[in-house]
């Protein structure tokens, strides 16, 4: 190579610069940073949280805190409506038995990237896609708030409630069992002790679920073929994982689908917004 074309490459590169990275903080205080809004999150589910809490197993209120009743039957009557059966009933009848199998411990490795995708992603936007940082915490926004917000207006209870009510038929609530199956009988507890806290009407919309195809749609336009598949794949297993456990129905997966896409919308609006109008000639 020539000195001419070394020069000629630093020029095409110098033409559009990445995003500058650097700051006087150190890394572990930049992904502080990065992380601090996630905060807003949390407040969100508290919030929530505290909205529903009338509605809770032994409070015998009719609405939570804003009027709003509790849902049981809807949703597993629009997946028999569309599947001609419960598909967790379904599912569970053929494939529990009593004991973890292997499926079991991908589902509970599956079902436990919900706790590390956001922050990951986050990091990755902060130090990497910096252009892009500010577009991501729009859709996390945006997905936080109306999936919050159906909580309040929807209270719904998942599968395993449900049939612990006899509205349905059998389903355990088996997110954690597969931790057994792995030897790390300690994630399973940590797992359901986390579980025993949760709220336990929301699960219209499956934030579970969104949040899976919200981290792909995110990726989609850096990602190659290979990536694509996995993001596609991640997102598929996250609905079908969370069906199987008893954590959601297919139409909460599919709610929980909808708001991620109206929240990468939403990001992508936060973005323009954003970028200067190039000068008028």
């Amino acid at each position: 190579m020539t000195q001419q074309d070394v020069e000629r490459a630093v020029d095409t590169t110098s033409a559009d610069p990445a995003p500058s990275t650097e700051s006087r903080h150190g890394p572990i205080a930049q992904l502080l940073i990065a992380w601090s809004p996630l905060s807003v999150i949390l407040v969100a589910y508290a919030v929530a949280g505290w909205i529903s809490a009338p509605l809770e197993e032994g409070d015998g209120a009719a609405t939570n805190r804003l009027g709003f009743g509790v849902h049981v039957t809807g949703p597993p009557s629009a997946d028999a409506s569309v599947f001609g059966a419960v598909p967790s009933v379904w599912m569970q009848e053929r494939l529990v038995d009593g004991s973890p199998h292997w499926y079991d411990a991908v589902a509970a490795l599956v079902y436990v990237t919900h706790f590390l995708s956001i922050p990951i992603v986050t990091a990755v936007a902060w130090f990497w896609l910096r252009d892009r940082f500010k577009a991501w915490l729009g859709a996390l926004l945006v997905f936080t708030v109306l999936g919050v917000s159906g909580y309040v207006v929807y209270p719904a209870v998942p599968p395993w409630l449900a049939s612990e009510q006899g509205e349905i038929g059998t389903v355990d609530r088996i997110s954690n069992i597969g931790w057994e199956w792995l030897h790390l009988d300690w994630i399973g507890t940590l797992t359901a002790s986390g579980q025993e806290g949760s709220n336990p009407v929301a699960a219209m919309p499956s934030l579970h679920a969104g949040a899976a195809l919200l981290v792909a749609l995110f990726l989609w336009p850096i990602a190659g073929t290979l990536w694509r598949v996995v993001l596609v794949a991640y997102a598929l297993a996250m609905g079908l994982t969370l069906v199987y456990t008893g954590e959601h129905y297919v139409v909460d997966v599919f709610a929980g689908w909808l708001v991620a896409a109206l929240a990468v919308a939403g990001g992508a609006v936060v973005r323009r917004a954003r970028t200067p109008s190039p000068p008028s000639r």
